[in-house]
């Protein structure tokens, strides 16, 4: 359990020592598996998250240490409220409750295990997704992936190696990003191909963009490194000269100067193209001791304040060609900020990665706030001119102010990626809470299989051909009891009770909102099951957008350098992840319908338990209160068994349709294998190697 990392290396050699002639006993300890809970790891160090996570491993989805007993979290509370209880009314109430929490279990058996199923297909579908569109991004690379071993090994230097983690060869830094984008940039301004095909017109426009954006970032190629660092910033001046109001320095003022130098040279060379190609146009003030005001006189800035639409009646052939050149440059520039700012959310994770290395002594710990800052003005420059390159193509009518194709808006959130260079948090499997991000990027998870799956409910061959719908049993008011049965009052929410005058907006909590994981636990669903998949949820934490292939248009963030490395060997890390959450889930999902039989199994029992008891009683002593009690259990039992059979066949719930109607347990697993093989049939196409294919001396070797 928690101790097993420590308990485990001197396991065989104490074995030796204590039973010298058990040499079976030697083998077999030596062979043996354990983990430690995913509620335990994360206090352990950084070896431990590595060899003795369970989440990774085969088989085991019935236990990855995040739902463990629910009651150990009740009994705290009430061990607190019997303090002043002496002894024996202590355990009388905890023997109460116990009782309680074991009878509503038994009762409530069937429905969170039909609740967890649908779950876990859902979770099933999710990761198969994601491991799916990966395989798209990478299809020569997932060959090779799909053949390395799954097993945690030690080098001949004594470091760790997992597929699971990130490779200490393949570090990433800020300069390294900056480099990469300088390279690029210098590659696009140095094209002979789109020098030739690029008009006056056009020319102008992509000048005034760069103003733009210089207006926003200054790269002097003659500046320092730390300078070039420093100027990644929205409103660059504005920020600078705020900057110098708050910290004089000499060097930060001196930086001011010469973006300021540089903006007027670029302004004086625009305005001189402007003025050829509007005449008529008043150009707009420039002060040289501030340059940073002068506004950009470009279409889309011209139709922001108020001159009438190019498309309009009356509109000059002239416009109409400034309206769609620049269309076509903004589209550009659009498409080349998705990939600018998944090279600065990869640089911000390299950095979080490595700021480990800096953490002694004050002047490590300012580097290490230093540098974080830095990729995070990279980060906000990048999303900001995506954004503006967006809002410049809504002034100019090619997209509407709410689409979200082509180019839908950008925030931090849609940036976000689960961290590959950090061990597994707990709960990473649960992050998807919706399809949403992958469906944009046209990734679909054999849709026809999965319909076909849970699309109709098994009808038994020995049905009497009834079309009526079969429906659950209630039971009495005698054995409906209220502590078994949802309250159908609802739960007081702060909005419901505080007065009417005051203000709640921006006061909310997360579990305020309509579709916070409050609603979504099993005890508190207020829809029926199966309902919330036809829904888009909006999840807490997810991927964001901008990591789907299929809005990059086929573009690449460089072969030849390292942040390329660094993206490639993230997405390996993230193909094995989702990977090895994909085929725990999946386990998770053929177990259910496995218990959800031994259930039923058990009710039937259990009925047949009490009605001997009942004829046995009234053998003895006649119709008495005993054996009344017992005809009420087998009575109970045999509607607890009743409705689990119809929540095993609901479709609703996640059934799968051809493995309900299995009537033995070696009949189901063999309906399973071969849904498997339908499933799956996307990965013999990229010549994928199934990880459930590899023995155990497969994955050793």
């Amino acid at each position: 359990y928690d101790s097993w990392c420590s308990f485990v290396v001197n396991e065989v050699p104490r074995a030796i020592t204590l039973f010298p002639e058990e040499t079976w006993l030697h083998t077999l300890l030596a062979k043996a598996e354990g983990q430690i809970p995913a509620d335990h790891i994360n206090g352990h160090g950084s070896d431990c998250q590595a060899i003795w996570q369970p989440v990774y491993f085969p088989c085991r989805g019935h236990f990855h240490g995040e739902t463990a007993e629910m009651l150990w979290a009740f009994l705290n509370p009430l061990g607190s409220s019997t303090r002043q209880m002496t002894g024996a009314a202590r355990h009388d109430a905890i023997n109460s409750v116990i009782d309680a929490w074991n009878m509503g279990k038994v009762v409530r058996q069937a429905k969170l295990l039909a609740a967890e199923r649908l779950d876990a297909l859902r979770l099933f579908e999710l990761h198969m997704a994601v491991v799916e569109d990966l395989s798209k991004q990478h299809p020569t690379e997932v060959a090779v992936w799909s053949r390395m071993s799954r097993i945690t090994e030690k080098t001949v230097q004594g470091t760790l190696q997992s597929v699971y983690q990130h490779e200490s060869t393949h570090v990433l830094t800020i300069e390294n990003t900056l480099a990469s984008m300088l390279a690029e940039e210098r590659e696009k301004a140095t094209r002979g191909d789109e020098q030739q095909t690029r008009t006056p017109v056009a020319a102008w426009i992509h000048n005034g963009m760069s103003i733009e954006r210089q207006k926003y970032v200054f790269v002097a190629m003659a500046l320092p490194k730390d300078v070039i660092l420093m100027l990644w910033r929205r409103t660059l001046v504005v920020a600078l000269l705020k900057s110098h109001k708050d910290h004089p320095l000499e060097d930060t003022w001196e930086t001011i100067v010469k973006l300021r130098d540089s903006l007027n040279l670029a302004l004086k060379t625009f305005r001189e193209q402007q003025r050829v190609i509007y005449p008529r146009l008043t150009l707009s003030a420039l002060d040289v001791d501030e340059p940073e005001l002068t506004a950009i006189q470009l279409p889309s800035y011209r139709m922001k304040h108020g001159q009438r639409a190019p498309t309009s009646v009356g509109a000059s052939k002239e416009d109409m060609q400034l309206r769609d050149a620049e269309i076509k440059l903004r589209c550009g520039q659009a498409n080349s900020g998705i990939i600018a700012v998944r090279a600065a959310s990869l640089a911000l994770s390299a950095v979080k990665q490595i700021k480990d290395l800096d953490y002694r002594g004050q002047p490590g710990k300012s580097r290490r706030k230093r540098n974080l800052q830095k990729a995070e003005l990279v980060k906000t420059f990048e999303i900001d001119m995506y954004n503006h390159a967006r809002a410049s193509l809504i002034h100019l009518g090619h997209i509407e102010k709410d689409s979200v194709e082509p180019y839908p808006p950008l925030s931090h959130r849609d940036t976000r990626r689960k961290e590959t260079h950090l061990h597994r948090a707990k709960g990473d499997s649960r992050l998807f809470d919706g399809t949403a991000w992958y469906l944009q990027s046209g990734v679909k998870i054999s849709g026809a299989t999965m319909a076909s799956a849970t699309s109709s409910s098994h009808r038994d061959d020995s049905s009497d051909g009834s079309d009526e719908e079969p429906h659950l049993m209630a039971g009495t008011q005698t054995l409906k009891r209220s502590g078994f049965i949802k309250s159908p009052r609802a739960t007081k929410r702060l909005k419901d009770i505080v007065p009417e005058d005051v203000n709640l907006e921006g006061a909310s909590s997360a579990s305020e909102a309509e579709d916070s994981d409050v609603n979504l636990s099993p005890t508190k669903r207020k829809q029926p099951l199966g309902k919330h998949l036809k829904k888009k949820k909006k999840g807490k934490k997810s991927d964001g957008w901008i990591w789907l292939e299929g809005l990059t248009r086929g573009q690449h963030l460089g072969d030849e350098s390292k942040l390329a490395e660094y993206k490639k060997e993230s997405d390996r890390v993230q193909w094995f992840r989702a990977e090895a959450e994909m085929y725990r889930w999946l386990e998770t999902y053929e177990r259910k319908h496995a218990e959800l039989i031994r259930t039923i199994e058990r009710y039937r029992r259990d009925s047949e338990v009490w009605v001997g008891l009942a004829d046995r009683e009234e053998g003895i002593a006649g119709v008495n209160g005993s054996a009344t009690f017992a005809r009420m259990q087998a009575s109970m039992y045999r509607r607890l068994e009743h409705n689990a059979k119809l929540t095993l066949k609901n479709p609703e719930s996640g059934a799968h349709r051809d493995w309900v109607g299995a009537s033995t347990f070696d009949e189901l697993v063999l309906k399973i294998d071969g849904w498997r093989d339908v499933v799956f049939k996307w990965m013999d196409e990229m010549d994928f190697y199934p990880d459930e294919d590899l023995s155990f001396d497969e994955r050793s070797t």
